[in-house]
């Protein structure tokens, strides 16, 4: 439960990053910005960079900010199930037949034991996005490899 928790805080937390770079400033923005564009992002990240130059290098700060709906699904659907518990319960206590009665108090708790699946969806998600920016930072800055090398073969694997 703790990691559902765990990752449900991600969800609206704002995180900071710094990176120092082996290239001059003006390069390491270009680099930058090269490695971002290549990532194809679909606009909704909320990435912001920082420039400082500390020593005589250049540092970013790299910020990522929570999307601005995922607050506005978290109470949307924290809203929705409210209701739910809400009509299962009036349902429940109702004297009228009917498939309703049933139905309504199922799929609420159907949905309450999905809410955290989903919050966890959402946060692996941000995670994962968040993954590959940095990755394209330490390529740019960091001069990183792009991708992970080949498996070493051994001569008696053939």
């Amino acid at each position: 439960m703790s990691e559902m928790k765990r990752a449900a805080k991600a969800l609206v937390e704002h995180r900071t990053e710094r990176f120092e770079s082996r290239h001059p400033l003006a390069e390491s923005k270009a680099r930058l910005d090269a490695a971002i564009a290549k990532l194809e992002l679909a606009g909704a990240s909320r990435f912001r960079a920082t420039w400082i130059e500390e020593d005589g290098k250049a540092v970013l700060q790299a910020e990522f900010l929570p999307r601005v709906r995922t607050q506005a699904v978290l109470t949307a659907s924290s809203a929705v199930l409210s209701l739910l518990v809400l009509a299962s319960a009036w349902l429940i206590y109702s004297r009228e037949a009917g498939t309703a009665r049933y139905l309504v108090p199922l799929f609420t708790g159907l949905a309450i034991l999905a809410f955290p699946f989903m919050a966890l969806a959402l946060s692996s998600n941000r995670a994962a996005e968040e993954s590959r920016i940095r990755k394209a930072i330490r390529v740019a800055l960091l001069d990183e490899q792009e991708k992970f090398p080949p498996p070493q073969r051994w001569k008696d694997e053939d």
